[in-house]
């Protein structure tokens, strides 16, 4: 089905499709949660009453509110009441502490923040270093007292009326600001219109062949783009979700089977994990139609279709470019590569001059949307990176990849210079800048190493200022506190120096192809572990 045709520009909004789900289905189930079932009617009458509080509060179209919280119900309520508002949420990275969250904070302008209850201590080392928020929201305070010019969530989800807004809104308003991995500087935060926003959704339908029977497992957080266009392509297609905090591969199949699940997104090393366990007679009694695999890991795509009964489908986009190049549920399979042209969009191979380059050769990813509004609508409050990514009338991926003559294209690597592990965008500049942190330290060069679970796992090159000594576990002590979980590197090597160019710029192209050698300190070898909670060592894993 053509579901971007099937919604006018000007209805592409995410709390007008679930209202127009709430009038057509108001007992049918939206989501599941931690197996309790919330329909239609009752989210959107929640996000009503929400809305309404909000903007007692003084929330209004255009507002920046930050929001740091875990997948619930209560955010989906906010997130749809935000967007009936029109003000402009930005949802942060719940790892995010210290200099990555004051510069998010310091980059999107939030006058509101909306927080659960365990971030509260992240907040509050930082709040002081920015305007006094007008609205400073805690969900879940539970026993523990309020921090100073905080309010409970609780009483903004108080009693009012329930009925739709008429607010009037644009579908080319921003809706949301999503940060990502920036390559050489900090994070940046791209502008999402409501447009953009539903269309991400309404693309991810049409290219998974989704249908009104569709049950979509969602256990990405709401920080990323794609917990959001999975939330929309389930509205769209009057499917389904099945929400989860977090994935456990350890119960998937259970829960795959028990929610009659059809659809999910494998990324960050999915794909890999399920195909590792051991194989059973039961794994292709799945209710699983499609497998959304980003990317699609040709050495087990023929392996996963068989063993689990199910078609891959795959895509090059990001949040900036929307989903330009895909193969569905109705295409054949090419090995390797990432799909062919959308209709909805151009795409091209160009040289560093922005000239076309010949067939099969590898250049660089731009994109240009064929419909109004199907991109990002550029960097928050950096203009010229804004300016630079838009290049002579392209939108410039940072990406190098190659297309053959049947109009087939393929992912090379990265023209910039990010790294992306378990699915989270990494940028090496953030992982320098605050190595460098540490005292001993005088440069620090962090590069995309190979995983055995596909993706990225992050490498640290440090070189330590003269007579300075430290060993690799103080580094990852030091990492482990200044960074989130995902960013901390698995290997370490003190050096002398880096390869460079004759303007002594870092040669890291170099450093990619050699990898981590024999004596590059290893922190699983040596029996550390990180989690989200913390690090462990490996005194603490042994015990």
């Amino acid at each position: 089905m053509n579901y971007l045709a099937s919604v006018a520009p000007h209805q592409s909004m995410a709390h007008r499709l679930l209202e127009q789900r709430a009038e057509e289905s108001p007992d049918g189930t939206f989501f599941t949660l931690l197996d309790k079932p919330y329909s239609f009617a009752h989210c959107n009458r929640m996000a009503n009453r929400l809305a309404r509080n909000l903007i007692a509060a003084g929330v209004r179209s255009a507002t920046h509110v930050a929001v740091i919280m875990e997948t619930s119900a209560d955010y989906m309520y906010l997130w749809f009441a935000l967007s009936k508002i029109g003000a402009v949420e930005v949802p942060i990275n719940t790892a995010y502490r210290g200099d990555l969250l004051r510069h998010v904070l310091r980059t999107c302008q939030a006058t509101a923040c909306i927080i659960d209850q365990r971030f509260v201590e992240v907040i509050e080392e930082v709040k002081a270093e920015f305007t006094p928020l007008d609205m400073y929201v805690v969900r879940g305070a539970g026993e523990s007292p309020l921090p100073a010019g905080a309010s409970s969530l609780a009483d903004l989800l108080r009693p009012n009326d329930e009925s739709n807004l008429d607010s009037p809104l644009r579908h080319d308003d921003v809706a949301g600001v999503i940060f990502t991995s920036g390559t050489t500087g900090p994070s940046k935060g791209v502008m999402l219109s409501h447009r953009y926003l539903t269309a991400y959704g309404l693309m991810y339908a049409e290219i998974n062949g989704l249908r009104d029977d569709d049950v979509v497992m969602n256990f990405l957080p709401f920080f990323h783009i794609a917990a959001k266009f999975l939330t929309i392509a389930t509205l769209a297609c009057k499917g389904r979700m099945l929400l989860q905090p977090r994935l456990s591969i350890s119960t998937f199949w259970q829960e795959v089977r028990a929610h009659s699940v059809t659809n999910f997104i494998g990324v960050g090393g999915i794909c890999n994990m399920l195909i590792s366990q051991p194989e059973s007679a039961d794994d292709a009694n799945t209710t699983i139609r499609t497998i959304y695999a980003v990317p699609d890991p040709a050495d087990i795509h023929q392996e996963l279709e068989r063993r689990f009964c199910c078609q891959i489908t795959t895509v090059y986009g990001s949040t900036e470019v929307g989903l330009p190049l895909f193969r569905g549920v109705g295409d054949p399979y090419q090995p390797k590569s990432c799909g062919r042209v959308s209709p909805y969009y151009e795409v091209q191979i160009v040289d560093e001059d922005d000239n076309p380059v010949p067939v099969g050769t590898s250049g660089e990813i731009v994109v240009r949307p064929q419909l109004p509004f199907l991109v990002g609508s550029g960097y928050i409050n950096m203009h010229d990176r804004t300016v630079k990514a838009w290049k002579n009338l392209w939108l410039h991926s940072g990406d190098r990849g190659h297309c053959d003559a049947d109009g087939w294209f393929y992912f090379d690597d990265r023209a910039s210079d990010s790294m992306r592990r378990r699915g989270e965008n990494i940028s090496s500049f953030e992982v320098e800048v605050l190595i460098a942190k540490h005292p001993a330290v005088s440069e620090a060069v962090a590069v995309a190493a190979s995983s055995e679970l596909g993706e990225d796992e992050v490498w640290a090159l440090v070189i330590l200022r003269e007579q300075q000594s430290v060993q690799p576990e103080d580094l990852l002590k030091h990492c482990a506190a200044h960074m989130p979980y995902f960013m901390v590197p698995r290997y370490i090597d003190i050096v002398k120096d880096v390869p460079r160019t004759s303007t002594a710029k870092v040669e890291k192209y170099k450093l990619r192809a050699t990898g981590p050698g024999p004596n590059t300190w290893d922190r699983e070898r040596h029996g550390w572990k990180v989690t989200r909670s913390g690090l462990i060592g490996p005194d603490q894993l042994a015990s």
